[in-house]
């Protein structure tokens, strides 16, 4: 029965749906980290690129400025993770998410065990420090902390086949009915078990996982 129990875990993946532009993914990047800390070796991880604001052309106008700067501060409340508002002094900013998502897309190809780290770096770039992480030099210098060469970050992440695995990282979200970021689900199998969708803190968030996690290898009588 114990052997057949760890055999379950390790077939246990954690899908992780967020996008690095999505203020709530922000706010949630110290619960998904306390959680893959205390689950590591129990269960693989899976990162998703959900696609908030794929292809927008559009810079934002006044209005739309005012509600992202709304979800900021309840974000910064609730989190008390960082903000730089002087991003809201930015004229035709155009909030196109796509970028971010491929950067970390590309990370995963040329160095795998770092894509989570990448996609904290854009979210602190973006969120905190107020970089244009639309721009793809700024995203190679990110990526350069990491030990991969701007030119070679820059030359793969301008490839066909990024976009397409950026897309089909969407596409994967969809399916999954990701409708708000984060999203965390279980892959046990063929069998998927929502663990939150949109933000949610750590004690709710840990109470919920133990529950799915029991019910899916439950202890030995």
């Amino acid at each position: 029965m114990e052997q057949k129990k760890h055999d379950l875990l390790d077939i246990i993946h954690l899908i992780y749906v967020m996008d690095p532009m999505c203020s709530w993914c922000y706010g949630f990047a110290p619960v998904i980290k306390q959680l893959m800390e205390e689950q590591e070796g129990k269960m693989q991880f899976k990162l998703v690129m959900g696609g908030l604001r794929p292809g927008t052309e559009q810079p934002l106008e006044e209005q739309m400025k005012a509600g992202i700067k709304q979800h900021w501060q309840d974000v910064e409340k609730i989190t008390e993770q960082p903000f730089d508002y002087t991003f809201f002094e930015r004229t035709d900013f155009v909030y196109d998410t796509e970028p971010g998502c491929r950067a970390v897309v590309t990370m995963r190809y040329l160095r795998p065990e770092h894509e989570f780290g990448m996609a904290g770096a854009v979210q602190r770039a973006f969120y905190a420090r107020n970089n244009d992480v639309t721009r793809p030099e700024v995203l190679a210098s990110i990526a350069s902390t990491f030990g991969v060469a701007e030119e070679t970050f820059l030359e793969k992440y301008e490839t066909e086949e990024m976009k397409e695995k950026t897309q089909q990282d969407f596409t994967i979200a969809r399916h999954l009915q990701a409708t708000a970021f984060p999203s965390l689900y279980l892959l046990n199998g063929t069998s998927i078990h929502l663990i939150s969708r949109g933000y949610r803190p750590y004690d709710g968030m840990k109470a919920h996982l133990d529950r799915v996690l029991q019910q899916l290898a439950p202890e030995q009588p």
